[in-house]
């Protein structure tokens, strides 16, 4: 008798499809063009990316393979995102800095296996470097927010989301490749 795959909606591998997708989004869409109707719409991407893994991971949650804490916690931060991008724009870039701060610690929280002793350093490096990345991108926007430093602030948080979502698919591929 053949064995069945349990089907399931998201798993490991499309959770970093969307993440590095929203990532290379919306470091693009800082790096060239850093007005704040930009950074609204960057707002209401990664929220709907967040919205859209938290519905599918409940969907798994309800067929009893995935915890409801994950699912509910992303479809909430989705929402909020994407309403407070609507109805309070001057706080756009405050939320977006902590959403992706609160993304580098669930990273970490996610992969702390990846820093096990048995784990190949080129991973270790690669998931130190995206945790990283988005960090110092969430500090740059809650600065920028705070101290209106211009939009050399936005640019520069911009290049370190595009590098965290390269280091996303860095990650994604090398584990690929050791599958092999």
């Amino acid at each position: 008798m053949a064995k069945s795959k349990a089907l399931t909606t998201v798993n490991t591998a499309s959770d970093t499809v969307m993440a590095a997708l929203a990532f290379v989004i919306l470091g693009t869409i800082l790096v060239s063009e850093r007005s704040m109707s930009i950074v609204k719409l960057a707002l209401i991407v990664f929220g709907a990316a967040l919205l859209t893994l938290g519905v599918l991971e409940l969907i798994n949650a309800i067929a009893g393979k995935q915890s409801y804490i994950v699912a509910i916690c992303e479809i909430v931060v989705g929402v909020l995102l994407i309403i407070l991008a609507a109805v309070a724009q001057q706080y756009a870039i405050l939320i977006l800095g902590i959403a992706l701060i609160l993304y580098a610690i669930f990273f970490l929280i996610v992969n702390l296996k990846a820093f096990s002793k048995g784990s190949a350093t080129v991973r270790k490096i690669i998931v130190a470097l995206m945790i990283l990345f988005a960090f110092v991108a969430g500090i740059l926007l809650i600065v920028e927010y705070a101290a209106s430093v211009g939009s050399d602030m936005l640019l520069a948080a911009g290049v370190f989301i595009l590098a965290a979502g390269a280091m996303i698919i860095a990650n994604k591929a090398w584990t690929a490749i050791r599958n092999r």
